[in-house]
């Protein structure tokens, strides 16, 4: 029986137009259960969509035979299933229903993707995919899909087929990064290259070195600790190993071809044999991440040593490969790339795969197939955790543990396929996602797993984005990097993970022209991962205010968090606002009791319940807006909250006996709306405006959390309002809540589930963390069906300002703070409104039914429940009016 996605439905009052005086609302519900699911539940692309390229990937749900592929993922205890490998696929592609015009017919495969390697005509395109099981003939055969290829997109170059691919790996070793072709250039164009020299001193010293042994990198007491603690620990404890004892491997194999002295690659026979003669099975080299670099290292040598081998030796190496290899790719088909992202194998282990495979690519015959898979998957999916805008999912803190297999991989299939993948769309907008979420000389976004290890620029962010140059040409990524070179000149000693790549890519006398970031607008939205970034100064991010809002169509995806509509704000480089709790685990008690959940975040509780874990809690971005004194974000996480439904999270939970239930956080909340707005306002203040709605009667409560500082309650005269300070060394803070109903207010400094460094785990220079107590303030109301929250936070150098309460009338509360004026529709029966005024900024937002006078005249939206902002430019009214735009998933992927 053919596996169907449920069906996803936008209930849209809307016209699917880009144009927009079409659009008859500004506002969109995304009804689905998810955007994008754990493993793959319905086909692309469908119904009749205009496709974005002009050969897209087709992709399905997998099955095995009798029902859909299910999670399956590297580290978790959910058995794989077996049957995964007992199916071949089929697709058939044609320009009309009855496949009979321009047909295009794969071959049989074993996996559920097929990325096209031709340009396809404009026009409607019609597809089926079908199944059988091996032995067998009996096909099963999918409902016909369409979908339209537009003219625009005619003249896109497109991914050579696999047969060219495996055609120019044909040939003689070394095949690695185009040896074999460029091997003289690239020993003659770093001749007089100073980094080339430096890393030579490096490898001569590295020879001295003793060879290693299987024995721990580090000596962890599981005393006391669980079974499934101790697992943990031991693990831990080998962790790094394998890059241990294979980097000189690869080090002294690039040694050599830098300078044909045999010394250095007889050095790497030596110590290549030490580690192919390591227990595949033992403690020292038997998990992923440990054979992987192990896997890793012997390809290496097998293809830049390949001369020096004797036949025995040959074999014994090729035998080794195609062990530590199958214990990878035999568990990746019909599995691996269904998944929105296995981590484990994006992050590492695929390169370690993918340059072992290419070493053996003409010696051991199942590497044709392993090359294939890697190739294609990679053709149909990359950027995982991301789309166009440039950004990734899961936050900073775990970006960075995927960077060099991003840089290796992209230049690995680029040198097969010809395809400059550091100009696909993702590549481009890339720079600015770092440039805005972690600005030189300042703090990153708070959030996701293990941001607080990026309080600032660390040294894998510093070689990843250096390595970017080598291959772009953005002058705002350059000027990113040289400041990073400025402030941490200790990080470029010339022996790091991406000396290679410089290498490969060395050109004296690079012109490397910059732009200062102040030339960017101030805010920029990354609709794909629900990021907007909004700076008072880009330029200066390490003297000034910058803010941030979160709401994620990944949900809380892999090492992202249930943080829908979650805010950071950043003050003088340090995060005031942020995540709390600390990475110690992937799923502890305190990691799923507190770390990953709402709890942790400045976002919104219903009765004290967390948004659900998994990608059924997700949230997204309409709307965004860069102006020249007030900065806009709109995030909705309407859809965030209820029971955990992902089977895979379920598990983690039922593996450390904890149950999710209301007693621990979890559970149906009845949220039916949940609209965040943010604004940053020149002068040093953030205002949030929440609207508020559920099926039942709730407490809301929003809170406040700051990782590093403390947080002090003040009494407040007005039940209505509740206020705060921040003590801080960065100057004064404070807040203050306003809502139409009497509010509640508590200050601790308490975690829900205490936080215990029992995995000894370390800060990025390999310090073990100290996990102390983190202040949070929760302001709750008193439990209504709709509600709305006003907040306004000030951070200043001076003195904090008196807000003053001018009237309050109908629902509507007329503030004033500073030079700005607040108007906000309080009472949650009523259309919700907001407007800020600020007069000596000449500026003005609006948001709902108030009347629009700026300048003296009255304004009109085009579209009723648009965001308006009206600021003077000189002697001109600039007007920008925004309403909902969905996300790439929602616009392309959906049924």
């Amino acid at each position: 029986m053919m596996i169907l996605k449920k069906i996803i439905t936008l209930s849209l009052s809307i016209l699917a137009s880009n144009a927009f005086g079409q659009q008859e609302s500004a506002t969109i519900q995304l009804t689905a259960e998810k955007l994008h699911s754990r493993v793959r539940e319905w086909p692309y692309p469908v119904n009749g969509i205009t496709v974005p390229t002009n050969a897209p990937a087709l992709l399905w749900p997998g099955t095995n035979g009798k029902e859909m592929v299910k999670p399956m993922e590297s580290g978790s205890t959910v058995p794989e299933d077996p049957n995964i490998g007992n199916v071949r696929y089929k697709v058939m592609l044609a320009r009309d229903k009855y496949f009979k015009k321009d047909l295009l017919s794969s071959s049989e495969q074993r996996w559920a993707v097929y990325p096209l390697h031709q340009a396809l005509k404009p026009g409607k395109w019609y597809w089926k995919y079908g199944y059988a099981l091996k032995g067998s003939n009996q096909w099963t055969w999918s409902a016909v899909y369409d979908f339209v290829v537009d003219a625009k997109y005619a003249n896109e170059k497109v991914a050579p087929p696999i047969r060219e691919v495996l055609k120019r790996n044909e040939g003689s070793h070394p095949l690695l990064w185009d040896m074999n072709r460029i091997g003289e250039d690239f020993y003659r164009n770093n001749l007089d290259n100073p980094e080339a020299k430096k890393f030579i001193v490096f490898a001569e010293k590295l020879m001295l070195a003793p060879l290693p042994t299987e024995k721990p990198q580090r000596i962890i007491d599981t005393t006391g600790k669980t079974p499934l603690e101790k697992k943990i620990i031991v693990e831990r404890m080998y962790h790094g190993f394998g890059d241990a004892v294979g980097n000189p491997v690869r080090n002294l194999c690039i040694a050599y071809q830098l300078t044909k002295d045999k010394r250095f690659i007889l050095d790497a026979k030596r110590r290549a044999l030490n580690i192919a003669n390591m227990n595949p099975d033992g403690l020292a080299t038997g998990d992923d991440f440990t054979s992987g670099a192990v896997l890793e290292a012997l390809g290496w040598f097998y293809d830049a040593g390949y001369d020096f081998l004797t036949p025995q030796e040959k074999e014994q190496f090729k035998n080794i490969i195609t062990l530590r290899a199958k214990r990878v790719y035999n568990h990746l088909p019909n599995r691996f790339e269904l998944h929105v992202s296995d981590n484990h194998v994006w992050q590492i282990t695929l390169r370690n795969l993918a340059i072992a495979t290419v070493a053996v690519i003409n010696d051991v015959p199942e590497a044709k197939e392993w090359l294939t898979y890697m190739y294609e998957v990679w053709s149909a999916r990359f950027p995982v955790l991301g789309t166009t805008d440039g950004g990734w999912h899961e936050g900073n803190g775990y970006f960075r543990v995927n960077f060099k297999s991003i840089i290796y991989l992209s230049q690995m299939f680029g040198d097969f396929s010809g395809v400059d993948y550091f100009k696909l769309p993702w590549m481009q907008n890339l720079p600015y996602y770092m440039l805005y979420t972690h600005p030189n000389g300042a703090a990153t976004t708070a959030i996701g797993d293990m941001w607080e290890n990026v309080p600032y620029i660390v040294k894998a962010e510093a070689w990843f984005a250096d390595a970017l140059t080598y291959r772009m040409n953005n002058p705002f990524l350059n000027d990113y990097v040289n400041g990073i070179k400025r402030d941490h000149p200790n990080y470029f000693h010339g022996t790091d993970d991406y000396l290679f790549f410089r290498l490969l890519n060395y050109k004296p006398n690079r012109n490397l022209p910059t732009s200062s970031p102040a030339l960017l607008p101030k805010t920029r939205k990354f609709a794909d991962v629900g990021v907007v970034a909004m700076h008072e100064n880009l330029a200066q991010a390490d003297k000034s205010l910058s803010s941030y809002l979160f709401s994620s169509p990944f949900g809380s995806s892999g090492h992202g968090h249930a943080s829908q509509n979650a805010f950071t704000i950043n003050f003088k480089g340090k995060v005031l606002f942020g995540g709390t709790g600390y990475y110690s685990n992937f799923s502890d008690k305190h990691n799923l009791l507190f770390y990953r959940t709402s709890k942790a975040y400045n976002t919104i509780l219903a009765d004290s319940l967390n948004q659900k874990i998994g990608e059924e809690g997700y949230g997204w971005i309409p709307r965004a807006i860069s102006g020249q004194h007030i900065q806009y974000a709109l995030g909705d996480a309407s859809n965030a909250y209820g029971e955990i439904k992902s089977d895979f999270w379920l598990d983690r939970f039922k593996q450390i006996k904890v149950v999710p239930n209301k007693e621990n956080g979890y559970g149906e909340s009845g949220v039916t709306l949940y609209r965040r707005h943010m604004l940053q306002l020149d002068g040093g203040y953030i205002v949030l405006y929440d609207e508020l709605e559920a099926n039942k009667a709730v407490k809301w409560t929003t809170q406040f959390h700051c990782p590093y500082y403390t947080i002090e309650g003040e009494n407040s005269a007005n039940a209505n309002q509740q206020n705060f300070t921040v003590k801080t060394d960065l100057g004064n803070v404070n807040a203050s809540v306003f809502a139409n109903t009497p509010l509640k207010m508590k200050v601790h400094n308490k975690f829900f589930e205490p936080a215990v460094n029992w995995n000894k785990v370390t800060d990025d220079v390999g310090q073990i963390k100290d996990f102390k107590d983190q202040w949070h303030a929760g302001i709750t109301s008193e439990a209504k069906q709709k509600f709305r929250f006003l907040t306004i936070i000030q951070v200043k150098d001076g003195k904090t300002e008196v807000i003053k309460t001018i009237s309050n009338g109908n629902g509507i509360s007329h503030l004033q703070v500073g030079d700005w004026d607040i108007h906000a529709q309080l009472d949650g029966e009523k259309t919700a409104s907001l407007q800020v005024f600020g007069k000596a900024a000449q500026s003005l937002f609006n948001y709902g039914n108030l009347p629009i006078i700026f300048q003296g005249k009255t304004h009109k939206t085009k579209i009723t429940g648009s965001s308006v902002l009206l600021e003077m430019e000189g002697n001109k009214v600039n007007k920008q009016e925004v309403i909902d735009e969905l996300p790439d998933v929602a616009k392309y992927d959906s049924k």
